[in-house]
């Protein structure tokens, strides 16, 4: 499966900086695109983020699918992020934006 991946930089609780990586997918069951977070194993290395936002591809066997369940500091609501990790993977087509098409 090719995914399109967006680098972000964040920084942690201690103030140290570092780059989140982003990736929205669509949920066969539900058919609704979710956004995910990807994480990459160390092993196989992650994308430059001055080149993202990048297509990889990765095969269904290299990659799994996590949930996280946290409270909100702020609003004290439960809330779920999932995250994509990627244990093997390799360059895909050129990433092309498409997000003005409908408006030019």
């Amino acid at each position: 499966m090719e995914i399109t991946v967006f680098a972000k930089e964040r920084k942690n609780a201690s103030g140290k900086t570092f780059w989140g990586y982003l990736t929205r997918i669509m949920n066969k069951k539900t058919g609704e695109l979710e956004t995910l977070g990807v994480r990459f194993r160390q092993s196989c290395g992650q994308p430059d983020p001055d080149k993202c936002p990048c297509n990889i591809v990765i095969e269904k066997g290299d990659a799994n699918i996590s949930e996280n369940t946290y409270t909100r500091e702020d609003t004290g609501e439960t809330a779920t992020s999932k995250s994509l990790w990627v244990n093997k993977w390799k360059e895909g087509s050129k990433y092309v934006d498409h997000s003005m098409d409908d408006y030019f």
